[in-house]
């Protein structure tokens, strides 16, 4: 039976995920050794759940640096760990693929988004096991694998219940930051770097967007995703703009259940917030099948396209804020956890 496991965090919604698992591993006698890359609130992320960690490697926008960021990691991943471990979990990732490939060590992959097409081309086909959700057809993700070789394992949740699961959002977590609960809009930028992205109007909408919400009179969370955010600087010395530092980080499930909504450019936080009953707008131009299944089963997770329509949308929902909260937290209590999947692999319950 597999006793040893190394997961490896990219970004901060890996790190919740991830890291969260880690815990229930470790809480189950496993020895976890997790790994972390430099980049956006990653290390805060895991610093605040209070985890033991490795932060190995960082981030280069440019395709150049990619490389040799990514080149460096693994010689530095395997010089720290060596083979220390007997099996790998971590999202879509090259580094970790390639590490666990090389190192004969099964690689179980989670993911959401097979529209990732680069990472999951690089990852998907050197994994043992492939975890996903039930919201997302098998044939998504069967384009990135060898049939023959890659278990598919679906469940039936997605990935934010992990850490949802046993969430307990605090109002004096979200005074400590310097706001009042249901006071504020909680907003995170489109991830214009990523090697999938390729909607740079999305981010002209997402600015227009919290312009409006603060002639409104409301307050802005502002989480950036990289250091040399225009718009962070652009805002950092309003008084009803708050801005946590990189090396702090925010706890994502206090400050999304207090808001009156959540505005962003990619899916995490917009569902994350609709399954704590907080109305969550994702401005993501491409339709992902996980949130199509939590809006057929009522939660507040919307998508809009254009600037008043979003406005319009955001001030019907936020006139109510615990309008959509028990729907939403039975649905969430409903859901399996991915790392339920991943128990029953590590265990030897799935062939």
């Amino acid at each position: 039976m597999t006793r040893s496991v190394w997961l490896d965090a990219l970004t901060p919604k890996q790190a919740m995920l991830l890291g969260t698992i880690a815990k229930r591993l470790a809480e189950r006698g496993f020895d976890v050794i997790l790994t972390a890359r430099n980049y956006d609130y990653t290390v805060a992320v895991l610093r605040n759940m209070g985890l033991s960690f490795l932060a190995i490697g960082g981030y280069s926008d440019t395709l150049t640096g990619k490389i040799i960021e990514e080149s460096s990691r693994i010689k530095n991943i395997v010089e720290t760990i060596g083979d220390r471990f007997d099996v790998a979990i971590a999202y879509p990732n090259p580094v970790a693929a390639r590490v666990a490939f090389g190192l004969g060590k099964p690689y179980i992959a989670l993911t959401d988004s097979p529209h990732s097409e680069f990472a999951s081309r690089l990852s998907l086909p050197l994994a043992e096991y492939v975890v996903f959700s039930r919201c997302i057809p098998s044939a998504e993700i069967e384009q990135y694998v060898y049939r023959r070789k890659v278990k598919l394992v679906q469940y039936n949740g997605v990935d934010e219940v992990e850490w949802l699961r046993d969430a307990k959002p605090s109002p004096s977590y979200v005074k400590s930051l310097g706001l009042e609960p249901y006071t504020y809009v909680l907003a995170r930028p489109p991830e214009i770097k990523a090697s999938y992205y390729r909607y740079k109007h999305v981010r002209e909408l997402f600015e227009h967007l919290l312009y409006r919400v603060l002639e409104l009179g409301l307050k802005l969370l502002y989480l950036p995703r990289y250091a040399d955010d225009a718009l962070a600087r652009q805002l950092q010395a309003r008084k009803d703009v708050v801005i946590p530092p990189a090396t702090q980080g925010v706890i994502g499930y206090h400050v999304a259940y207090y808001a009156l909504a959540v505005i962003t450019g990619g899916g995490t936080l917009a569902r994350e917030a609709a399954l704590l009953g907080t109305p969550g707008i994702s401005l993501f131009p491409e339709e992902l099948y996980v949130d199509t299944c939590l809006q057929r089963l009522g939660l507040p997770l919307i998508r809009c396209r254009e600037t008043v329509e979003c406005i319009e949308r955001m001030l019907s929902c936020i006139k109510e804020p615990e309008k959509y909260r028990e729907t939403s937290l039975a649905i969430l209590r409903s859901f399996e956890r991915p790392s339920e999947a991943v128990l029953k692999i590590l265990s030897g319950d799935v062939a």
